[in-house]
């Protein structure tokens, strides 16, 4: 079963689910209004450079890990923190929101009772303007604007409201923690989007199923959001500041335990628990999960020449998973690389 079709089957689904189409963001794609400061400059900075994907001053070819920051006293102590809660022991880890488990549940009956569910949607705020802005999106707008819910729900349809709820509360288990920092919450944010769209887009090439591909590139780096809780809850109770390299850091080398911790909580299927629990590391050969292992770690490597996340300028056409997944002489892998900053500034910016 695939990832999209163990969602749509734990959530219910009433309606087949089809791809979307090729460079066309899915129903999840119009919903998060967020600062857009950080990723306009990052697209804006890779299109100063036609070939991004091999900079000039590119010093390898793959990705290395790199060196431990001298940590402040103040990391070390957090650093420690985090690796005591590996066990799950004593750690709370996000939930999924009321208001999206309701709607779901509602829509788990009776084929989709779009009824019920808007009138969940119309009690709470965030989610009325959440499916306003996605049905008045170029991607669902008709001829008129829709202002009021009930109207809204039905021109969305079960599939694209499972979809809004499920992103919904992936971007509520990454903002509403207690004493966040915003702008460490919102560089998390976008680049998770920004995953979940470049591994759609990939998917184009690597043979994987686009709607699964967007799940993975959104979930694989949720054990951040531990991160993120545990650094705010600590700066809340002892005035504990880190810098941004220091929270890199400790994302870099908690998330993926944090993630597998999360995974299981909310009973993601074994599969993404595995990409999930070990995304970093170079696949065997014949492992059954070597084309998702690999379009990942890919993934990974855009995000950084892209700068959604930190790490040496590198040649991407050199790289091991270009290498493995055969795409380094093809001339519309080249074309997709180019024109990639300008889709991932027009996807992020929907509202």
């Amino acid at each position: 079963m695939g990832l999209w079709d163990w969602l749509m089957s734990a959530l219910g689904a009433g309606e087949a689910a089809s791809p979307p189409a090729s460079r066309s963001p899915p129903p999840s794609a119009p919903v998060a209004s967020t600062n857009r400061t950080a990723s306009t400059l990052f697209a804006t900075a890779a299109l100063e450079d036609e070939r991004w994907w091999s900079p000039s001053n590119a010093a390898c070819a793959d990705a290395v890990s790199p060196a431990r920051p001298d940590l402040s006293p103040e990391a070390r102590a957090l650093e420690n923190l985090l690796v005591s809660h590996f066990d799950g022991h004593d750690l709370a880890l996000p939930a999924m929101p009321a208001a999206p488990d309701q709607v779901m549940r509602a829509l788990r009956r009776n084929d989709g009772d779009l009824l019920e569910a808007a009138h969940i949607i119309g009690e709470d705020q965030v989610l009325t303007a959440a499916v306003l802005r996605t049905v008045n999106s170029p991607f669902y707008r008709g001829e008129r604007e829709i202002t009021a819910v009930r109207a809204a729900v039905t021109r969305l349809g079960t599939r694209a409201l499972r979809t809004l709820m499920m992103h919904q509360a992936l971007q509520a288990a990454t903002f509403q923690s207690k004493g966040a920092d915003p702008a460490r919450a919102n560089t998390l944010w976008e680049r998770a989007r920004a995953g979940a769209w470049i591994m759609q887009e990939l998917a184009r090439f690597t043979g994987l199923d686009e709607e699964e591909a967007f799940l993975i590139g959104l979930l694989h780096d949720i054990g951040n959001v531990v991160v993120l809780r545990i650094v705010a809850a600590e700066r809340v109770k002892t005035k504990a500041r880190i810098t941004d390299e220091e929270f890199e850091y400790l994302c870099r080398q908690c998330h993926q335990e944090f993630g597998e911790l999360i995974a299981a909580s909310w009973k993601l299927p074994q599969r993404l628990q595995a990409l999930i629990r070990d995304h970093h590391t170079a696949p065997e050969p014949n492992e059954p999960l070597a084309p998702q292992r690999w379009t990942l770690m890919l993934c990974d490597d855009i995000l950084s020449l892209l700068r959604f996340s930190p790490g040496p300028p590198r040649d991407l056409l050199a790289s091991s998973p270009v290498a493995a997944l055969q795409l380094g002489s093809g001339e519309e892998f080249i074309e997709f690389l180019r024109g990639l900053p300008e889709f991932l500034d027009d996807a992020l910016s929907v509202m």
